[in-house]
Protein backbone atom coordinates (compact mmCIF):
# COMPACT_ATOMS: atom_id res chain seq x y z
CA UNK A 1 0.00 0.00 0.00
CA UNK A 2 2.82 2.61 0.84
CA UNK A 3 4.59 1.67 -3.09
CA UNK A 4 0.94 2.49 -4.27
CA UNK A 5 1.00 5.61 -2.50
CA UNK A 6 4.16 7.05 -3.01
CA UNK A 7 4.25 6.57 -6.55
CA UNK A 8 0.66 7.81 -6.84
CA UNK A 9 2.17 11.02 -5.42
CA UNK A 10 5.16 10.82 -7.26
CA UNK A 11 3.21 10.89 -10.63
CA UNK A 12 1.61 14.05 -9.56
CA UNK A 13 4.58 15.94 -8.82
CA UNK A 14 4.54 18.14 -11.64
CA UNK A 15 0.82 18.96 -10.93
CA UNK A 16 2.27 20.32 -7.85
CA UNK A 17 5.22 22.49 -8.85
CA UNK A 18 2.89 25.33 -9.64
CA UNK A 19 1.21 25.98 -6.65
CA UNK A 20 2.66 28.97 -4.49
CA UNK A 21 4.08 28.71 -1.15
CA UNK A 22 1.70 28.45 1.62
CA UNK A 23 3.59 30.99 3.92
CA UNK A 24 3.54 33.77 1.44
CA UNK A 25 -0.34 33.85 1.28
CA UNK A 26 -1.96 36.51 3.37
CA UNK A 27 -3.73 35.46 6.70
CA UNK A 28 -6.70 33.39 6.65
CA UNK A 29 -9.56 35.99 8.23
CA UNK A 30 -10.70 34.85 11.56
CA UNK A 31 -14.16 33.94 11.70
CA UNK A 32 -14.84 35.16 14.83
CA UNK A 33 -14.55 38.68 16.46
CA UNK A 34 -11.21 39.87 18.24
CA UNK A 35 -10.70 42.23 20.85
CA UNK A 36 -8.84 45.52 19.98
CA UNK A 37 -5.00 44.81 19.12
CA UNK A 38 -1.97 46.97 20.80
CA UNK A 39 1.34 45.82 17.90
CA UNK A 40 4.22 44.89 20.81
CA UNK A 41 6.37 47.12 19.01
CA UNK A 42 8.64 49.37 21.49
CA UNK A 43 5.80 49.11 24.22
CA UNK A 44 6.85 48.17 27.75
CA UNK A 45 4.45 46.59 30.14
CA UNK A 46 3.87 49.69 31.74
CA UNK A 47 2.44 51.15 29.39
CA UNK A 48 0.12 48.14 28.55
CA UNK A 49 -2.17 48.82 30.69
CA UNK A 50 -5.08 46.24 30.31
CA UNK A 51 -4.52 46.15 26.63
CA UNK A 52 -4.08 43.20 24.45
CA UNK A 53 -0.86 42.79 22.97
CA UNK A 54 -0.28 40.98 19.94
CA UNK A 55 2.96 39.05 18.80
CA UNK A 56 3.20 37.48 15.59
CA UNK A 57 5.67 34.29 14.71
CA UNK A 58 8.43 34.93 12.72
CA UNK A 59 9.89 31.79 11.03
CA UNK A 60 12.93 30.02 14.01
CA UNK A 61 11.28 31.77 16.64
CA UNK A 62 11.15 30.03 19.96
CA UNK A 63 8.35 30.58 22.34
CA UNK A 64 11.06 31.84 25.07
CA UNK A 65 12.10 34.43 22.08
CA UNK A 66 8.86 35.32 21.35
CA UNK A 67 7.60 35.89 25.25
CA UNK A 68 10.84 38.14 25.16
CA UNK A 69 10.36 40.29 22.16
CA UNK A 70 6.84 40.76 24.16
CA UNK A 71 8.79 42.43 27.49
CA UNK A 72 8.59 39.09 29.64
CA UNK A 73 11.06 37.75 31.80
CA UNK A 74 12.50 34.44 31.87
CA UNK A 75 10.56 33.46 35.15
CA UNK A 76 6.99 34.40 33.70
CA UNK A 77 7.59 31.83 30.71
CA UNK A 78 9.01 29.56 32.74
CA UNK A 79 5.84 29.89 34.86
CA UNK A 80 3.48 29.47 31.63
CA UNK A 81 5.34 26.47 30.51
CA UNK A 82 4.50 25.27 33.95
CA UNK A 83 0.97 25.58 33.85
CA UNK A 84 -0.06 21.73 32.52
CA UNK A 85 0.20 19.27 29.60
CA UNK A 86 -1.69 21.60 27.55
CA UNK A 87 1.24 24.42 27.64
CA UNK A 88 3.72 21.69 25.68
CA UNK A 89 2.04 23.27 22.20
CA UNK A 90 3.45 26.27 22.86
CA UNK A 91 6.83 24.64 21.94
CA UNK A 92 5.74 23.77 18.73
CA UNK A 93 5.11 27.25 17.10
CA UNK A 94 4.84 27.90 13.39
CA UNK A 95 5.20 31.28 11.42
CA UNK A 96 2.57 32.92 11.26
CA UNK A 97 0.40 31.86 14.30
CA UNK A 98 0.08 34.87 17.01
CA UNK A 99 0.27 35.28 20.69
CA UNK A 100 -1.78 37.37 22.51
CA UNK A 101 -1.07 38.38 25.98
CA UNK A 102 -2.47 40.99 28.89
CA UNK A 103 -0.63 42.38 31.30
CA UNK A 104 -2.59 45.25 33.34
CA UNK A 105 0.68 46.81 35.67
CA UNK A 106 3.26 44.91 33.65
CA UNK A 107 2.51 41.27 35.23
CA UNK A 108 1.13 38.99 32.99
CA UNK A 109 -2.46 37.43 33.49
CA UNK A 110 -3.82 36.00 30.33
CA UNK A 111 -2.11 34.14 27.29
CA UNK A 112 -3.78 33.61 24.22
CA UNK A 113 -2.64 31.20 21.56
CA UNK A 114 -4.29 30.15 18.51
CA UNK A 115 -3.36 26.29 17.33
CA UNK A 116 -5.31 26.49 14.60
CA UNK A 117 -8.65 27.29 13.12
CA UNK A 118 -10.66 25.32 15.70
CA UNK A 119 -8.22 25.40 18.46
CA UNK A 120 -7.27 27.81 21.12
CA UNK A 121 -5.24 27.45 24.41
CA UNK A 122 -5.84 29.78 27.15
CA UNK A 123 -3.36 30.39 30.02
CA UNK A 124 -4.88 32.29 33.09
CA UNK A 125 -2.99 33.15 36.13
CA UNK A 126 -4.60 32.21 39.22
CA UNK A 127 -3.80 31.49 42.76
CA UNK A 128 -1.08 28.80 41.92
CA UNK A 129 0.25 30.50 38.89
CA UNK A 130 -1.40 29.49 35.62
CA UNK A 131 -3.34 27.24 34.40
CA UNK A 132 -3.84 26.46 30.35
CA UNK A 133 -7.59 25.62 29.53
CA UNK A 134 -7.55 24.16 25.70
CA UNK A 135 -11.23 25.54 23.93
CA UNK A 136 -12.35 23.76 20.79
CA UNK A 137 -15.22 25.54 18.63
CA UNK A 138 -17.62 22.86 17.46
CA UNK A 139 -17.59 21.87 14.16
CA UNK A 140 -20.88 20.86 12.00
CA UNK A 141 -20.79 17.59 9.40
CA UNK A 142 -22.53 17.29 6.12
CA UNK A 143 -22.85 14.79 3.54
CA UNK A 144 -21.43 15.65 0.07
CA UNK A 145 -20.78 13.95 -3.06
CA UNK A 146 -18.23 14.28 -5.62
CA UNK A 147 -17.52 12.35 -9.32
CA UNK A 148 -15.36 12.93 -12.10
CA UNK A 149 -13.24 11.04 -14.65
CA UNK A 150 -9.38 10.20 -14.75
CA UNK A 151 -7.90 11.93 -17.47
CA UNK A 152 -3.97 11.81 -16.88
CA UNK A 153 -3.48 10.47 -13.18
CA UNK A 154 -6.03 10.20 -10.51
CA UNK A 155 -4.97 12.79 -8.00
CA UNK A 156 -5.29 15.31 -10.56
CA UNK A 157 -8.96 14.07 -11.71
CA UNK A 158 -9.94 13.62 -8.04
CA UNK A 159 -8.38 17.19 -7.29
CA UNK A 160 -10.93 18.90 -10.15
CA UNK A 161 -13.32 16.94 -9.04
CA UNK A 162 -13.13 18.53 -5.09
CA UNK A 163 -11.53 16.26 -2.87
CA UNK A 164 -8.55 17.29 -1.03
CA UNK A 165 -5.32 15.31 -0.52
CA UNK A 166 -6.36 13.15 2.18
CA UNK A 167 -9.94 12.55 0.71
CA UNK A 168 -7.61 11.18 -2.43
CA UNK A 169 -5.52 9.01 -0.70
CA UNK A 170 -8.23 7.68 1.38
CA UNK A 171 -10.11 7.33 -1.98
CA UNK A 172 -6.58 4.87 -3.03
CA UNK A 173 -6.46 3.04 -0.48
CA UNK A 174 -9.89 1.82 0.07
CA UNK A 175 -9.51 0.02 -3.57
CA UNK A 176 -5.97 -0.75 -2.87
CA UNK A 177 -6.73 -4.62 -2.66
CA UNK A 178 -8.30 -4.71 -5.94
CA UNK A 179 -6.76 -1.71 -8.22
CA UNK A 180 -3.36 -1.13 -8.48
CA UNK A 181 -3.46 2.85 -8.65
CA UNK A 182 0.19 2.85 -10.51
CA UNK A 183 -0.59 0.31 -13.37
CA UNK A 184 -4.36 -0.57 -13.57
CA UNK A 185 -5.78 3.37 -14.43
CA UNK A 186 -6.44 4.46 -17.95
CA UNK A 187 -8.34 7.95 -19.50
CA UNK A 188 -11.74 7.21 -18.59
CA UNK A 189 -11.91 5.51 -15.48
CA UNK A 190 -14.56 7.06 -13.11
CA UNK A 191 -14.69 7.71 -9.78
CA UNK A 192 -17.53 8.64 -7.54
CA UNK A 193 -17.61 9.74 -3.72
CA UNK A 194 -19.68 10.17 -0.55
CA UNK A 195 -17.66 11.62 1.94
CA UNK A 196 -18.54 14.02 4.81
CA UNK A 197 -17.48 17.74 4.96
CA UNK A 198 -16.51 19.36 8.13
CA UNK A 199 -17.85 22.66 8.67
CA UNK A 200 -18.03 25.80 10.59
CA UNK A 201 -20.37 28.76 10.73
CA UNK A 202 -21.52 27.00 7.07
CA UNK A 203 -17.90 27.20 5.69
CA UNK A 204 -15.98 23.93 4.87
CA UNK A 205 -13.10 23.35 6.55
CA UNK A 206 -11.48 19.90 5.93
CA UNK A 207 -12.57 16.69 4.09
CA UNK A 208 -14.01 13.98 6.56
CA UNK A 209 -14.02 10.34 6.26
CA UNK A 210 -15.29 9.03 2.89
CA UNK A 211 -18.25 6.63 3.33
CA UNK A 212 -18.96 4.86 0.24
CA UNK A 213 -17.18 5.43 -3.19
CA UNK A 214 -17.23 3.93 -6.46
CA UNK A 215 -14.41 3.07 -8.84
CA UNK A 216 -14.92 1.95 -13.03
CA UNK A 217 -11.68 0.82 -13.48
CA UNK A 218 -11.31 -1.00 -17.19
CA UNK A 219 -15.02 -1.46 -17.63
CA UNK A 220 -15.01 -3.21 -14.14
CA UNK A 221 -17.07 -1.75 -11.19
CA UNK A 222 -16.20 -1.48 -7.85
CA UNK A 223 -17.86 -0.64 -4.82
CA UNK A 224 -17.13 -0.03 -1.44
CA UNK A 225 -18.65 1.36 2.23
CA UNK A 226 -17.34 2.61 5.17
CA UNK A 227 -19.07 0.56 8.26
CA UNK A 228 -18.55 1.60 12.13
CA UNK A 229 -19.65 -1.55 13.85
CA UNK A 230 -21.63 -1.08 17.26
CA UNK A 231 -18.26 -1.32 19.00
CA UNK A 232 -16.71 1.58 17.24
CA UNK A 233 -14.76 -0.41 15.21
CA UNK A 234 -14.62 0.72 11.71
CA UNK A 235 -13.95 -1.50 8.83
CA UNK A 236 -14.55 -1.22 4.87
CA UNK A 237 -17.02 -3.44 3.04
CA UNK A 238 -18.24 -4.42 -0.30
CA UNK A 239 -21.90 -2.85 -0.21
CA UNK A 240 -23.08 -7.12 0.06
CA UNK A 241 -20.52 -7.46 3.35
CA UNK A 242 -17.52 -9.01 1.82
CA UNK A 243 -14.64 -6.99 3.31
CA UNK A 244 -12.24 -4.81 0.91
CA UNK A 245 -9.75 -6.67 2.56
CA UNK A 246 -8.50 -10.09 2.90
CA UNK A 247 -8.80 -12.10 5.78
CA UNK A 248 -5.45 -13.24 5.48
CA UNK A 249 -2.32 -11.25 4.22
CA UNK A 250 -0.03 -13.35 2.54
CA UNK A 251 3.43 -12.95 4.45
CA UNK A 252 3.65 -12.34 8.29
CA UNK A 253 6.96 -10.37 8.06
CA UNK A 254 7.10 -6.96 7.09
CA UNK A 255 10.49 -7.77 5.12
CA UNK A 256 10.71 -11.00 3.95
CA UNK A 257 13.70 -13.32 2.58
CA UNK A 258 12.21 -16.95 1.41
CA UNK A 259 14.49 -19.60 3.05
CA UNK A 260 12.65 -22.66 2.17
CA UNK A 261 9.56 -22.90 -0.03
CA UNK A 262 6.45 -25.51 1.23
CA UNK A 263 7.79 -28.81 -0.48
CA UNK A 264 6.54 -32.59 -0.23
CA UNK A 265 9.84 -34.02 -0.66
CA UNK A 266 12.74 -31.36 1.02
CA UNK A 267 15.76 -32.92 2.13
CA UNK A 268 15.74 -31.90 5.86
CA UNK A 269 18.93 -29.79 6.66
CA UNK A 270 19.36 -31.31 9.89
CA UNK A 271 18.53 -34.86 9.58
CA UNK A 272 19.44 -34.91 5.78
CA UNK A 273 16.50 -37.45 4.87
CA UNK A 274 13.62 -36.30 2.62
CA UNK A 275 10.50 -35.12 4.72
CA UNK A 276 8.09 -32.99 3.82
CA UNK A 277 8.25 -29.16 4.54
CA UNK A 278 4.80 -27.95 4.81
CA UNK A 279 5.24 -24.41 5.68
CA UNK A 280 7.43 -21.53 4.12
CA UNK A 281 10.86 -20.32 6.30
CA UNK A 282 11.36 -16.55 6.21
CA UNK A 283 15.35 -15.80 7.09
CA UNK A 284 15.34 -12.78 9.47
CA UNK A 285 17.07 -11.52 12.34
CA UNK A 286 16.39 -12.77 16.01
CA UNK A 287 14.18 -10.60 17.22
CA UNK A 288 12.28 -9.34 14.07
CA UNK A 289 8.50 -9.06 14.89
CA UNK A 290 6.31 -11.61 13.46
CA UNK A 291 2.51 -10.88 12.61
CA UNK A 292 -0.16 -12.45 12.77
CA UNK A 293 -1.59 -12.94 8.95
CA UNK A 294 -5.56 -12.40 9.85
CA UNK A 295 -7.91 -12.01 12.58
CA UNK A 296 -8.58 -15.06 14.96
CA UNK A 297 -7.94 -16.37 18.78
CA UNK A 298 -4.26 -17.42 20.15
CA UNK A 299 -5.01 -21.28 20.30
CA UNK A 300 -1.62 -22.22 21.47
CA UNK A 301 1.69 -20.49 22.86
CA UNK A 302 4.37 -22.53 24.11
CA UNK A 303 7.17 -25.24 23.73
CA UNK A 304 6.11 -28.14 20.86
CA UNK A 305 8.88 -30.14 19.76
CA UNK A 306 10.99 -29.28 16.64
CA UNK A 307 8.83 -26.02 16.56
CA UNK A 308 10.70 -24.25 19.74
CA UNK A 309 8.35 -21.85 20.90
CA UNK A 310 5.58 -22.17 18.85
CA UNK A 311 1.93 -19.89 18.27
CA UNK A 312 -1.01 -21.32 17.02
CA UNK A 313 -3.72 -18.99 15.60
CA UNK A 314 -7.34 -20.39 15.19
CA UNK A 315 -9.28 -17.85 12.45
CA UNK A 316 -12.37 -20.28 12.90
CA UNK A 317 -14.10 -21.89 9.83
CA UNK A 318 -11.23 -24.75 9.72
CA UNK A 319 -8.19 -22.04 9.63
CA UNK A 320 -5.40 -21.66 11.55
CA UNK A 321 -2.16 -20.49 11.26
CA UNK A 322 1.51 -21.60 12.61
CA UNK A 323 4.29 -19.27 13.64
CA UNK A 324 7.63 -21.30 14.79
CA UNK A 325 10.95 -21.37 16.16
CA UNK A 326 10.48 -18.13 17.96
CA UNK A 327 12.57 -16.64 20.55
CA UNK A 328 10.02 -15.06 22.69
CA UNK A 329 6.36 -14.45 22.74
CA UNK A 330 5.10 -10.78 22.54
CA UNK A 331 4.38 -9.49 26.19
CA UNK A 332 0.94 -10.85 27.81
CA UNK A 333 0.38 -12.91 24.89
CA UNK A 334 -2.41 -16.10 26.43
CA UNK A 335 -3.90 -19.04 24.99
CA UNK A 336 -7.51 -17.63 24.38
CA UNK A 337 -6.41 -14.00 24.04
CA UNK A 338 -8.18 -11.97 21.07
CA UNK A 339 -6.03 -10.99 18.02
CA UNK A 340 -6.17 -8.60 14.97
CA UNK A 341 -4.73 -8.88 11.29
CA UNK A 342 -1.07 -7.14 11.41
CA UNK A 343 -0.73 -7.78 15.34
CA UNK A 344 2.81 -8.40 16.25
CA UNK A 345 2.54 -11.85 18.41
CA UNK A 346 6.30 -12.75 18.63
CA UNK A 347 9.75 -12.63 17.79
CA UNK A 348 11.71 -14.56 15.09
CA UNK A 349 14.21 -17.04 16.60
CA UNK A 350 15.90 -20.63 16.22
CA UNK A 351 14.57 -22.27 18.87
CA UNK A 352 13.55 -26.14 18.13
CA UNK A 353 14.65 -27.64 15.41
CA UNK A 354 16.43 -24.77 13.45
CA UNK A 355 20.01 -24.59 12.38
CA UNK A 356 19.38 -20.42 12.12
CA UNK A 357 17.06 -17.58 12.85
CA UNK A 358 13.93 -17.91 10.96
CA UNK A 359 10.22 -18.15 11.09
CA UNK A 360 8.51 -21.40 10.17
CA UNK A 361 5.15 -20.56 8.81
CA UNK A 362 2.21 -22.87 8.02
CA UNK A 363 -1.27 -22.43 6.59
CA UNK A 364 -3.25 -24.84 7.95
CA UNK A 365 -7.24 -25.75 6.38
CA UNK A 366 -8.83 -28.29 8.62
CA UNK A 367 -5.96 -29.89 9.91
CA UNK A 368 -4.31 -29.81 6.29
CA UNK A 369 -0.89 -27.92 5.52
CA UNK A 370 -1.67 -25.72 2.54
CA UNK A 371 0.96 -23.73 0.76
CA UNK A 372 0.57 -20.04 2.11
CA UNK A 373 2.39 -18.63 -1.24
CA UNK A 374 -0.66 -20.16 -3.24
CA UNK A 375 -3.41 -21.00 -0.82
CA UNK A 376 -6.41 -18.99 -2.34
CA UNK A 377 -6.99 -16.01 0.20
CA UNK A 378 -11.15 -15.62 0.96
CA UNK A 379 -12.21 -11.95 1.95
CA UNK A 380 -13.01 -11.37 5.55
CA UNK A 381 -16.67 -11.34 6.19
CA UNK A 382 -18.85 -9.09 8.28
CA UNK A 383 -20.26 -11.09 11.20
CA UNK A 384 -23.30 -12.29 10.51
CA UNK A 385 -24.57 -10.19 13.92
CA UNK A 386 -24.07 -6.93 12.88
CA UNK A 387 -25.91 -7.61 9.33
CA UNK A 388 -28.70 -5.89 10.00
CA UNK A 389 -26.96 -2.78 11.42
CA UNK A 390 -24.56 -2.72 8.63
CA UNK A 391 -27.15 -2.59 5.75
CA UNK A 392 -29.49 0.02 7.78
CA UNK A 393 -26.34 2.32 8.31
CA UNK A 394 -24.63 2.20 4.16
CA UNK A 395 -27.52 1.84 2.24
CA UNK A 396 -28.48 4.94 1.64
CA UNK A 397 -24.62 5.96 0.90
CA UNK A 398 -25.09 2.73 -1.47
CA UNK A 399 -28.29 4.33 -2.80
CA UNK A 400 -26.36 8.20 -3.38
CA UNK A 401 -23.45 6.69 -4.98
CA UNK A 402 -25.93 4.45 -7.52
CA UNK A 403 -27.87 7.41 -8.39
CA UNK A 404 -24.35 9.93 -9.02
CA UNK A 405 -23.62 6.87 -11.66
CA UNK A 406 -26.83 7.12 -13.06
CA UNK A 407 -26.11 11.02 -13.48
CA UNK A 408 -22.41 10.45 -14.75
CA UNK A 409 -23.59 7.85 -17.68
CA UNK A 410 -26.43 10.07 -18.75
CA UNK A 411 -24.21 13.25 -18.68
CA UNK A 412 -21.79 11.46 -21.00
CA UNK A 413 -24.23 9.46 -23.06
CA UNK A 414 -26.12 13.68 -23.47
CA UNK A 415 -22.80 15.19 -24.26
CA UNK A 416 -21.51 15.46 -28.38
CA UNK A 417 -19.08 13.48 -29.72
CA UNK A 418 -16.35 15.46 -31.57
Amino acid sequence: MALMVAALVARTAESLANIPERLSEPAVERPYPLPAIETAGDLTLEKLDAAWLEHRIKPGESFFKAMRAMGFEPDTVQSVMGSGKLARSLLDLKPGQVLRARAPGGELEALDFEIDLLNRLEVRRDENGYSAELHTRPTDTKVSQAAGVVTSSLYLSAQQAGLSDKAILELAEMFGWDIDFTQDLQPGDRFAVVYNQVTLDGEKIRDGDILAAQFINRGKTYQAVRYTDPNGKVTVYKPDGRSMRKSFTRNPLPVTRITSRFNPSRLHPIFKTVRPHKGVDYGAATGTPVQVTGDGKVAFAGRQGGYGNVIIVDHGRGTRTLYGHLSRFARSLRQGQSVSQGQVIGYVGATGWATGPHLHYEFQINGQQRDPLTVALPNAQLPDAYTRHFRGQTAPWVAMLNAMTTNQVAQTEATPRQ
